[in-house]
């Protein structure tokens, strides 16, 4: 994975580079073969105002395309926190869905068995509170 930072209003910070580094390839670990290159954007939107005003933007090339995601904290840390997790989501539904794509339906991936695992009778049974 060809990872690229860029600073925006900003200083560069060996740590939450780092941060950055750490959680995208726990994120990121289980698509790396389809995931060519990320491109973070870090930048301060409000300048020395402060407020909620730190962007984390992440853009993957992947085999399917383009995937970004981008959001917004008070620290940092927690809006690159916050960029990954979408990001991982983002990519699982993207790839999830090219795969029932390729193969028709969802029992030829397993996910239906899954859910629906010993439910037979789910359709009849009731739960009262």
């Amino acid at each position: 994975m060809n990872l690229s930072v860029h600073w925006k209003k900003l200083s560069v910070s060996s740590s939450a580079r780092e941060h950055l580094e750490r959680r995208l390839s726990f994120g990121l670990g289980r698509f790396a073969q389809r995931v060519r290159a990320v491109r973070a954007v870090l930048s301060d939107e409000n300048g020395t105002r402060g407020g909620v005003d730190k962007r984390c933007k992440l853009q993957v090339r992947t085999n399917l395309g383009m995937v970004q995601v981008a959001e917004m904290d008070r620290d940092l840390h927690a809006a690159i926190d916050l960029a990954s997790e979408r990001l991982q989501r983002t990519l699982a539904r993207l790839f999830d869905r090219q795969h029932f794509q390729n193969n028709g339906s969802w029992r030829a991936s397993g996910v239906f068995r899954r859910r629906h695992a010993g439910s037979s009778n789910d359709a009849t049974r009731v739960l009262l509170p």
